[in-house]
């Protein structure tokens, strides 16, 4: 089997022509061009069946789409046979709807294979990439109906509700499988399958009633109002017991859902987490958008190189801070640098005291503030005045023979246990005698019930010190404060210009192909300013 007829994009003899019409700089160009060059000679796929398009036609029908602000592939489909570019792209042929949606979730390495391409044509276009990162997040709305959030509450209730409704269909496979199938009831109108959301409102409605009859039956806070309103008043009617409702048939495709939902209701009791959404398991409750509204959501992070301002990492995750992330966005990054990543920016949502320190001893050199640090240049107080407010006062020696602190009063801090905080190992020393007879215990102790004062020494303590004494530099801070110029392009591109306030596709593998178009979309346009200029 072979694709069916491509051509090399030229002139026609007789009719509308898109390849003269077109403009020479036109980003349709840019698109035909670097998609020919890095898919060579696509292998045909094996096996019999209708003839496929040419992977290079769909996947610049859908670079493309994105780019301009066209997501939806049945407006691709219409495109293809209406719009001058895709005319161009595609040489008059028509992929459909669900073509487009196949290749979007399937072309991956064809996808990674352009995206590489791109870094060529910005080196001919003068792009520098000088290793230079700024790194950053959005979180984009999940493709979910806020009704389909489960609180951790109804985990029981929907658990028990999904278990029966499965033992109910099991029990239906069985008796048709030893008595046959029976026969079709005739009843003048379609039946309808049941859907998860009548699922869930059947659940809250059974919680919601069970809460009123307890609330009924618990008894009185204040005696009964006495007067003769209240003796004509009629006693509430018990209420009718309830009928056990027929169900509408489970189809196969329900039934998945249903064993799908049950399985992400163990998980997400295992984990301890609060909210569930069945539409998309994968997403997370986060605040996004410039509201923080806090929903369903991933989170769209970026690296981008501050000399060209493009983009070197691109990726989802469904982490709801950006803590733990500094580290994996930068291993992303590193290679696209073609020198390797030589500095970092960030905000405070990116500090991890132990990234930081490792990035610092690889020779990677950090502009991220913690949170106090952060504080305190919005103040335009030198770098470490929140920190040294939140600390006691007095300061300890360290005897590094005996391994503790020596208190000025005497006292001896002495060691008392290891653990992993911020990403680093903390060491902590603990005061041997009760400090709250100390004469300087009000300078020294600084939470109110503190009985003995302890220090905290981590793995990086002397590399975080100087790298926060950075921040009291003049450079530094205007670095710090610069950098959001050459990320926030990125999303106000996807955002504002683009239009996407949301993920189209649902689960953590096919938003990952979705944020790789939604970085492909902001790099076509990045370098064809270039390249047009050029």
């Amino acid at each position: 089997m072979s694709y069916r007829y491509y051509p090399p994009a030229g002139p026609l003899l007789i009719g509308y022509d898109p390849f003269c019409d077109l403009p020479a700089d036109h980003l349709a160009r840019l698109v035909e061009q670097v998609v020919e060059e890095t898919v060579i000679d696509p292998a045909p796929p094996p096996g019999p069946g209708q003839t496929p398009f040419d992977p290079r036609l769909t996947l610049k029908v859908l670079v493309y789409g994105y780019a301009t602000g066209t997501r939806s592939s049945r407006q691709l489909e219409r495109l293809c046979a209406e719009s001058l570019p895709y005319l161009f792209l595609t040489r008059g042929d028509t992929p459909s709807f669900k073509t487009l949606c196949t290749v979007r979730l399937e072309e991956t390495e064809r996808l990674e294979q352009i995206w590489l391409g791109l870094f060529s044509v910005a080196k001919a276009v003068k792009l520098a990439r000088l290793g230079h990162l700024v790194v950053d997040s959005t979180k984009l709305r999940a493709d979910a109906s806020p009704e389909a959030v489960v609180k951790a509450k109804e985990y029981a209730a929907l658990r028990a509700e999904l278990t029966q409704i499965l033992e109910e269909a099991r029990q239906v496979d069985e008796r048709e499988a030893a008595e046959g199938r029976p026969g079709n009831t005739r009843l003048g109108q379609p039946v309808e399958r049941e859907q998860m959301r009548e699922i869930l409102r059947r659940v809250r409605k059974q919680l919601a009633a069970e809460k009123r009859a307890a609330q009924a039956a618990a008894p009185a806070a204040e005696p009964p109002a006495s007067g003769p309103a209240a003796g004509n008043a009629p006693p509430p009617s018990p209420a009718a017991p309830a009928l056990p409702a027929l169900r509408p048939p489970l189809g196969p495709q329900m039934r998945e859902r249903c064993e799908t939902a049950l399985a992400a209701l163990d998980a997400a009791a295992a984990d301890g987490r609060e909210h569930l959404c069945l539409t998309d398991p994968d997403a997370r409750m986060m605040g996004g958008g410039r509201e923080r509204k806090v929903r369903e959501c991933h989170s769209f992070e970026v690296a981008v190189d501050r000399e060209a301002g493009l983009l070197v990492a691109a990726q989802v995750s469904q982490d709801a801070s950006d803590n733990a992330r500094l580290e994996p966005l930068v291993d992303a990054a590193q290679p696209h640098e073609p020198a390797g990543v030589q500095a970092v920016d960030g905000d405070s949502g990116f500090y991890s005291g132990g990234a930081i320190g490792r990035l610092q001893a690889a020779g990677i050199d950090t502009c991220v503030p913690d949170s106090n640090t952060a504080g305190d240049l919005h103040r335009g107080q030198p770098a470490g005045t929140g920190r040294e407010a939140g600390r006691g006062q007095i300061r300890f020696t360290y005897d590094p023979e005996r391994d503790l602190f020596c208190c000025p009063e005497g006292n001896e801090l002495v060691y008392s246990q290891t653990r992993e905080q911020g990403g680093q190992q903390v060491t902590q020393y603990k005061a041997k005698q009760d400090c709250r007879a100390c004469p300087q215990a009000g300078q020294c102790l600084t939470q109110a019930k503190a009985r003995h004062r302890t220090v905290k020494v981590g793995e990086y303590q002397a590399v975080l010190e100087a790298a926060r004494q950075r921040f009291n530099e003049r450079a530094h801070q205007e670095r710090y404060r610069h950098r959001g110029e050459v990320v926030e392009t990125v999303f106000g591109f996807v955002r504002g210009t683009l239009g996407y306030v949301r993920w189209q596709l649902r689960g953590k593998a096919k938003v990952a192909q979705e944020a790789r178009l939604l970085a492909l979309a902001y790099q076509f346009r990045k370098v064809h300013g270039a390249w047009a200029a050029g």
